[in-house]
């Protein structure tokens, strides 16, 4: 099966489990609009020591900027982490031959709410070192920084590949966050190697969904700008933006169900229902010794 059968047959049988289970968007639909909200709320703070800045010292401003960073980290990781645990587990129970309903996965992240704020609180965590450590290169000289950043940019990859198993984790096991990721590092490390980017398989049909949604966007736009002028352009816009964000949310929707999948098959060696055993089994290639 070559790389472009292989994503097209992941997504279909993603957008499957979607079909069967249509509330996964709206939990898609509900994190993006909490993040947004939180992010906005974020913004006046952050923009206060400018405009307040008074007496305060740089050393002062630079810890409460930290501070903002890290609640903002915070924030957005425990609204993504709960959502995404309420999207696994509607993908959980509808493997085991179940159906869960709205109600009963978000009742099931509420009841996993002090596992999801530790590891909101880890990948908080990460990801102000990163930046710290962002900010730190910028002294370094251009080449300097050059070379920093991208050694950061490694280190941001690779601890999106570690925790790529996490929500799942939480969700069959109700595992802690370290033990959550040491888990997930060992799945991913005995199962897809050095062959990780190969298997994902959605990221290819997400591009070719993207280039037609734009394309479609930026086409009606303009013909709907010929017909009705100013007010054709705002309708063009408010259309294209609208199917943008339906595709964004439904290819993330879909990439949590098929890592929920992989999971199933990494930790029990069963085949998640709705998937065939080539599309799964193919993503696992062992490590070449």
């Amino acid at each position: 099966m070559n790389v472009f059968s292989r994503s097209w047959q992941i997504t279909k049988l993603s957008f499957s489990v979607i079909n069967k289970d249509r509330e996964l968007l709206i939990f898609a639909l509900l994190s993006f609009v909490f993040s947004g909200i939180f992010s906005l709320e974020m913004i006046v703070p952050s923009v206060l020591p400018d405009i307040i800045d008074g007496g305060k010292s740089v050393q002062e401003l630079e810890v409460y900027q930290y501070a903002l960073i890290f609640l903002t980290y915070f924030g957005l990781a425990f609204i993504a982490t709960f959502f995404n645990v309420c999207v696994t587990y509607t993908a959980k129970v509808r493997f085991e031959g179940g159906n869960a309903t709205f109600g009963d996965s978000f009742r099931f992240a509420m009841s996993r709410i002090g596992l999801i704020a530790q590891w909101s609180i880890l990948s908080a965590s990460v990801g102000l070192l990163l930046k710290i450590l962002e900010r730190a290169v910028a002294s370094f000289g251009k080449v300097g920084e050059i070379v920093g950043r991208i050694v950061i940019g490694l280190m941001g990859a690779a601890w999106s590949i570690a925790t790529i198993f996490v929500v799942p984790i939480l969700v069959y096991e109700g595992l802690g966050p370290i033990d959550s990721l040491k888990k997930s590092m060992k799945a991913v490390k005995e199962t897809w190697g050095e062959n990780i980017v190969k298997s994902i398989g959605l990221g290819l049909m997400t591009f070719f969904a993207y280039v037609v949604v734009i394309a479609a966007g930026i086409g009606l736009t303009i013909l709907l700008a010929n017909q009705f002028d100013f007010t054709g352009l705002i309708v063009g816009v408010a259309i294209g933006g609208s199917l943008l964000l339906f595709t964004g949310l439904l290819f993330k929707v879909a990439s949590t169900v098929f890592t929920t999948a992989l999971f199933v098959y990494a930790n029990e060696k069963i085949v998640a229902t709705d998937f065939s055993p080539d599309v799964i089994e193919g993503a696992f290639k062992s490590k070449k010794k």
